[in-house]
């Protein structure tokens, strides 16, 4: 996936950064991201031979980095699940 997205800063700075995915998981087990969008974007910093993602989710209209332990732990459930085809998901790139 080649699109870009532009992210804006609380000090309004805005920053174009590589759209890797984005989903919304609609799985009930998955109750705090269930409906919400969610994008990966590529930091392109790599630690060994990994690419470094950010992940942000909707809140109040805006991308914002997912603070939540909880919602944080289900979306690491979710890409898990994604890459093994075991969950269904709308959207994902």
């Amino acid at each position: 996936m080649d699109e870009k997205v532009m992210l804006v800063s609380p000090s309004g700075e805005k920053i174009e950064k590589k759209l890797v995915c984005f989903f919304k998981s609609i799985d009930d087990d998955r109750p705090n991201i269930k409906n919400i969008p969610i994008i990966a974007i590529d930091t392109g910093i790599m630690n060994g031979s990994n690419y470094v993602l950010e992940f942000y989710w909707e809140q109040n209209g805006m991308y914002q980095p997912i603070n939540n332990e909880a919602a944080w732990d289900e979306v690491k459930k979710t890409i898990i699940d994604v890459i093994n085809g075991k969950i269904e998901v709308a959207g994902v790139l």
